[in-house]
């Protein structure tokens, strides 16, 4: 993991540095800013797969190419050793260095050849290519001012060009306040800041930008008469499963903590792994009651496994302190909708934890996505299409949101029609601009990387080839596919009680705390801003006003610049007046 960004088209080491600093959090280990013919370029890196003698950004001065990368790419060994055979020669072990000779082979098509997680900045010929890998794991965003294009990693970077607006986009913020998430897969909340969109290459040749998308994800289906045998998909999913944990753990030499929730995902993460090493895993888990379901399950899973386990106890004060940081390092705004409005907080406190001894941890982020684990959508999605259109009737008329909400649910109501489009909508947007982008910034906040193996790409196109029927059968039952080929590895250690057990997800670590939390943010948030925010019918409780008077403050007054200690409590005595808009 590391953190990239720079300025297309203009000489400016200086700028550059600063749109560097500001995201240092990513990549701890290296920082480096260069300019490359008339381009500023800078790169942080956390030394995972590279070592502190790799020198990043790439330049390749022969051939006049330079290269950036954030991620990781799981195939590289084998693309290496393709390359050989042409006569390229690598002078490191580093998946980064087989990227230019690839690109150099296969031109625009290099991105169709790389599993991984990914943001790939490429500057050749005068162009500038923008990748991003097949889910939108890992992030790239862009603003592009005339002949320049201003690109990092974070928001916060491309904020620290002077030039770059701060200005918030009230069509996202409209689809925001509908799905609890951007559903635009290329907008941000802030005007002419764009994301290079999941599976699209962006390119920028100084005068116009075009997009084009190498990769589309499959519409989910159901299997009608089709030709589809059950019992050897799941025998086949158990063999992918099995050789990408061997894989993931082999990527890289240091130690791997996995996120325990004693849900189905966590629960077969942290049982592959142990069947593949040979030391006891490191497995974690947050609580805030020790009646909490997630908690009793996450340490009878441990027990079972035997591994060295850490429970980590937060209180409503916890919360509280690290919401600030929260809203800065995630850059958006928590609005319900779709998913709970605590999950992504939670998962931000725990990672601060996991950071201090790792480098690198597995989440189980996409298996709801592909395999249909989410109860409450996909078996209930007539009562589930109620929510959502309550919340658009809230919008004007000529609002955009309100066609896009439509498509997804249309009239006459169709349980079938419904459950295929969320399958869709929340594989992709739903997917890249919540989930991912909570625990991009989760754990690059903390210095270190977080990786979704079920996402992992073979993985991934297996399960996005079988039917819905093979996923989420009736109203009761989901991910029965993943519950199934789980079943010979829980059996090992007596766990397969976890498939029946109901699904909570990160925010239940909050549950009993939960109504402390907002009582005291309604205390926080003076009743005088609720009255007369300008912005007040986009929000809709007080945690909602002061998520977004944080998000407010720090990118639109402070333009991402890092203000270290703020405190809940103070904020609106010291910061947040209605002087902060224009009132």
């Amino acid at each position: 993991m590391c953190g990239i960004c720079g300025i297309y088209n203009e000489k400016n080491l200086p700028r550059v540095t600063a749109m560097l600093e500001s995201i240092r959090h990513r990549g701890p280990d290296s920082f480096r800013t260069v300019v490359f013919k008339n381009h500023s370029l800078g790169e942080c890196g956390l030394n995972i797969v590279s070592h502190k003698d790799d020198i990043l950004p790439l330049i390749d001065e022969e051939n006049e190419i330079a290269l950036l990368l954030n991620g990781e790419i799981y195939n590289y060994q084998e693309i290496k050793n393709e390359l050989l055979k042409d006569g390229c020669i690598f002078t490191s072990s580093t998946d980064s260095e087989v990227i230019i000779p690839l690109y150099r082979k296969y031109g625009k098509d290099f991105v169709k050849h790389l599993k991984g997680m990914f943001a790939i900045v490429v500057i050749d010929k005068g162009q500038i290519i923008l990748a991003r890998d097949k889910f939108g794991i890992k992030p790239l965003f862009y603003c592009q001012i005339d002949e320049k294009l201003i690109f990092g990693s974070e928001i916060k970077s491309l904020l620290q060009y002077p030039e770059v607006p701060a200005e918030l986009d009230l069509e996202s913020l409209e689809e925001l306040m509908v799905f609890g998430y951007i559903f635009s897969n290329d907008r941000t909340l802030l005007r002419d800041i764009y994301q290079a969109p999941p599976g699209c290459l962006v390119a920028f040749d100084g005068n116009s930008i075009s997009s084009r998308r190498y990769y589309k994800v499959p519409a989910s289906f159901f299997a009608g008469n089709g030709d589809f045998d059950y019992q050897e998909s799941v025998d086949q999913l158990a063999t992918i499963l099995l050789k990408t944990f061997e894989l993931f753990h082999n990527h890289g030499d240091s130690e791997k903590g996995i996120y325990l929730s004693g849900g189905v995902d966590s629960t077969l993460m942290a049982v592959l792994s142990r069947e593949i090493l040979e030391t006891p895993i490191q497995t974690y888990t947050l609580y805030d009651s020790e009646n909490a379901p997630d908690f009793n399950y996450a340490r009878k899973v441990s027990e079972a496994i035997g591994s060295d386990h850490h429970e980590f106890f937060v209180t409503a004060s916890d919360y509280l302190h690290e919401l600030p940081n929260f809203v800065y390092h995630y850059e958006n705004i928590v609005g319900g909708g779709v998913f709970d409005i605590q999950g992504a907080a939670a998962f931000q406190i725990l990672s601060k934890q996991i950071s201090k001894h790792h480098k690198v941890a597995f989440t189980g982020e996409g298996a709801d996505e592909l395999f249909g684990g989410y109860y409450w959508i996909y078996t209930h999605p007539l009562g589930f299409s109620d929510r959502i259109r309550e919340r658009v009737s809230l919008l004007p008329s000529q609002s955009k949101t309100r066609g896009v909400v439509e498509s997804i649910f249309p009239h006459p109501e169709d349980e079938r029609v419904y459950r295929k489009n969320l399958f869709d909508i929340l594989m992709r947007s739903g997917l890249s601009n919540y989930h991912l982008w909570s625990v991009d910034r989760a754990c690059s906040s903390f210095g270190f990387e977080t990786r979704p193996p079920y996402l992992y790409d073979d993985i991934a196109e297996f399960a996005l080839s079988i039917p819905i029927e093979f996923k989420v059968p009736e109203k009761t039952i989901t991910k029965r596919i993943l519950k199934d080929a789980a079943l010979p590895y829980l059996k090992k250690y007596n766990l397969t009680d976890i498939v029946d057990r109901k699904k909570y997800g990160m925010p239940a670590a909050l549950d009993y705390i939960g109504p402390r939390i907002q009582e005291e943010i309604a205390k926080i948030v003076p009743i005088n801003n609720i009255q007369k925010h300008p912005f007040r019918r986009y929000l809709n409780s007080p945690i909602g006003f002061l998520m977004f008077d944080l998000f407010y403050y720090f990118f639109i007054k402070q333009r991402g610049r890092p203000t270290t200690n703020i405190s809940v409590f103070d904020f609106y005595k010291d910061r947040a007046s209605g002087e902060m808009y224009s009132y």
